[in-house]
């Protein structure tokens, strides 16, 4: 009886123990604090980078006088936005966790010779080259630099552009429409037209075409070729080789603003493509105009040429 009765106080206690054990309040655990890939990187000393990518010509941007500009492309003017969010990227991104160190992983990794090669050249101090590999599908991106076995999976992919033409700024005109008072068109064969606004709050156009018919366009297509003539977007540049295709060009342009700015110009259709030239530029700002005169673009797609060219 006794016996039975010791049994049962054992049993009491370890039950008592187990619900205060469950009871008990648990020590906190802190999460891994994820550390800084770069954490001594000052992004305003940075004043040019070089994108260098296998079979791919480099792509480097300069910072001059507080304005970032492509050099490899003619000293273009470049997107502001990409470089700044790459450059704030790298100075926030966290390293995950360590890759295996080993020389035959590398090509896996892409940290061998199909790593991207980013180099920042930052004021009074040595050039800092990146080595950029590969991205994995949960969101990440493998690191390194050269000369070093240390390899690094981050937290999230960095921003970089994936061609020479998201480097650029785009815009080539930004004229609102208000401000813009005449549009002539003059095709190869003397064919002439012309779209006129009466004021700056006029709503509607009023067409003058010689010879007079057949009738080019109506007044919502003219009002259409206003805005996109106003909107322009580089899609980008041709070589030297393809400057001859100006030489006679499909038509000539000139807009006229309230303002007195003029613009005038060639274009040039091919494979549904369109080529422009700029010859004259007055009376615009750069915010207005980019001053890109005798360059050969290919801009975002203009209304398709409206019908059958007039015949003088």
């Amino acid at each position: 009886m006794r016996g039975i009765t010791l049994l049962g106080l054992t049993v009491t206690c370890a039950v008592l123990i187990g619900a205060s054990v469950n009871w008990a309040p648990k020590p906190k655990i802190e999460p891994m604090v994820e550390s800084l890939w770069l954490p001594e990187l000052d992004i305003s000393q940075v004043n040019a980078l070089t994108l260098s990518r296998r079979n791919q010509p480099d792509i480097r941007v300069e910072r001059r006088d507080g304005l970032w500009v492509v050099t490899s492309w003619v000293d273009f003017p470049a997107a502001p936005g990409g470089i700044v969010k790459l450059l704030r990227a790298l100075t926030t991104v966290r390293k995950v966790e360590a890759q295996s160190p080993q020389p035959q992983n590398r090509a896996a990794l892409g940290l061998d010779e199909q790593a991207i090669r980013l180099t920042l050249e930052r004021q009074e101090q040595t050039p800092l080259t990146l080595l950029l590999g590969k991205q994995v599908r949960q969101g990440g991106q493998v690191v390194s630099q050269p000369d070093s076995e240390v390899t690094w999976l981050l937290n999230e992919n960095l921003p970089l552009p994936q061609s020479p033409l998201a480097w650029i700024d785009r815009r080539l005109t930004r004229i609102p429409f208000e401000h813009i008072r005449q549009l002539s068109l003059t095709y190869p064969n003397g064919a002439r037209l012309r779209i006129l606004r009466e004021s700056s709050d006029a709503t509607s156009l009023k067409l003058r075409q010689y010879p007079s018919t057949p009738k080019v366009m109506d007044e919502a297509k003219a009002t259409s070729l206003l805005r996109l003539f106003g909107q322009l977007n580089i899609a980008d540049i041709a070589i030297e080789a393809d400057e001859q295709q100006m030489a006679k060009p499909d038509l000539s342009f000139e807009l006229l603003t309230f303002s007195g700015g003029k613009l005038a110009g060639q274009i040039r259709q091919r494979d549904n493509q369109y080529w422009l030239k700029l010859k004259t530029i007055e009376g615009f700002d750069t915010e207005s105009v980019q001053p890109r005169m005798g360059w050969v673009m290919r801009v975002d797609a203009l209304l398709p040429r409206p019908g059958a060219t007039p015949s003088p």
